[in-house]
């Protein structure tokens, strides 16, 4: 199964950014909706109900005018009080068909409307004449005046009320609005922030067992246990972390095993890298050299002569190894006097023919004038019987994944052996390279 869908840090950071400024841009719209919204309703309010509180206030004012100059009248007769009549009619008249097409939350009241218009009616008959009593026929409109002073009494009472209750609204709905664009904020800040706790937290727990993980690997200690189920950058570096582990424990194993002498990989990094290469299904050559009479020439000059033997066959290896361009080998010592390399296939025989020069040609300047020139060295067996050793030489077999149907390490160790064996049978240095068909 797959690891779990996870977001990465980055991802996270984003998304706690994002969070943060969606709310705040819908916080930012919402309290912008609102300050719109409530703007309109103070317009609507002052356009229409509170206009219409100062109209009513202002033909209130033109009746009681009107009430007084008709008192003035009936004592004394003056042309300019006619004069001062007919600006405040005309006024009235004026105020109250603007008060009439006001756009008002509530319409005006109808009863409001019948004494308007019966005062109005009456007062549009009155004609422009030097006797304005005699016009107005006395006191005919003063009924209906006091009947419509009642009426914008009753009006602005109700206006009042309006307003009241329109700028208490307002104030909640401020109110409201400034909470719910606070809640908001607050909100997708809280969200950012856990974001980032969550961030932080992650940050801190993946780094803390990195490093003890780190501490553990430093001193020598590999069975160190890191989560690697995150699947974000932390957890990427932890399994980067486990792969780095796996690898330096094989390196610190293959250290262990690797020859002292020659510093070579030993028998377990052969025998992991043939592994390797054979579930990778990769074609190989095992190409195994063995020196041939070196015991006796170890017993003769002594084992730090033996070692420079030894050593010199490793040169050799590395030399020829370099010579034919070969990147993809891997030349491992696996004890004594026994190398193997693994290489391509078509490498191997330049590698034993180069090998087989290199070694006939070095090699017999390890011995003293006397034993090169005689070509052997006494010594005894067992039995003490005295023994003709020849100069040392060097056997090559090499078996190929192709010429076996299931290769492994033991398969080819086993194939080897046997070439080797008919290899030592012969005089001097020689190859043979395992051509037979997969078996």
């Amino acid at each position: 199964m797959g690891r779990k869908a996870q977001l990465t840090i980055i991802q996270k950071i984003a998304l706690g950014f994002l969070m943060t400024a969606c709310f705040g841009l819908v916080a930012t719209i919402y309290a912008l909706s609102s300050l719109g919204s409530q703007t309109e309703q103070a317009n609507e309010l002052i356009n229409g109900d509170y206009r219409a509180l100062m109209m009513a206030t202002t033909l209130r004012q033109d009746l009681l005018a009107l009430d007084r100059l008709e008192k003035a009248e009936d004592i004394i007769t003056d042309i300019n009080l006619d004069s001062m009549h007919l600006r405040r009619r005309e006024d009235f008249l004026s105020n109250w068909h603007k008060l009439r097409n006001l756009p008002l939350s509530q319409p005006l009241p109808q009863k409001m409307q019948l004494a308007g218009d019966s005062y109005i009616e009456k007062l549009e008959r009155i004609l422009v004449v030097k006797d304005l009593k005699l016009a107005t026929g006395g006191k005919s409109l003063s009924p209906l005046r006091k009947e419509l002073l009642k009426q914008f009494d009753l009006f602005m009472k109700n206006r009042e009320t309006i307003i009241d209750a329109s700028l208490l609204g307002l104030t909640s709905g401020s109110t409201r609005a400034f909470r719910i664009t606070l809640l908001l904020t607050l909100f997708g800040i809280s969200l950012g922030v856990a974001v980032a706790l969550s961030v932080i937290l992650a940050i801190h727990r993946s780094t803390r067992d990195l490093i003890s993980a780190t501490s553990r690997i430093a001193n020598g200690d590999y069975d160190c246990q890191i989560d690697i189920r995150r699947n974000d950058e932390f957890g990427e570096l932890a399994r980067a972390f486990v792969r780095m582990n796996d690898q330096l424990q094989h390196l610190e194993q293959v250290r262990l095993d690797a020859n002292p002498l020659t510093h070579l990989p030993g028998n377990m990094a052969i025998d992991h890298e043939i592994n390797l290469r054979i579930e990778n299904n990769e074609s190989f050559a095992h190409v195994y050299i063995d020196i041939d009479n070196f015991k006796s020439f170890n017993d003769r000059y002594g084992y730090q002569e033996g070692d420079k033997a030894i050593a010199l066959v490793r040169d050799i290896l590395k030399e020829v190894l370099s010579e034919i361009g070969s990147t993809d080998h891997l030349l491992g010592h696996i004890g004594g006097d026994d190398y193997v390399v693994l290489t391509s296939p078509e490498n191997a025989e330049p590698l034993a023919q180069k090998m087989i020069l290199a070694f006939d040609e070095q090699v017999p300047l390890l011995y003293n004038i006397e034993d090169r020139t005689t070509g052997f060295i006494t010594g005894r067996d067992r039995q003490d019987n005295e023994i003709q050793y020849p100069l040392m030489t060097v056997s090559v077999a090499v078996v190929t994944t192709g010429s076996l149907s299931q290769p492994s390490p033991a398969a080819i160790s086993r194939e080897c052996a046997k070439i080797k064996h008919h290899l030592k049978m012969l005089p001097g240095s020689n190859y043979l390279i395992d051509r037979r068909e997969q078996r």
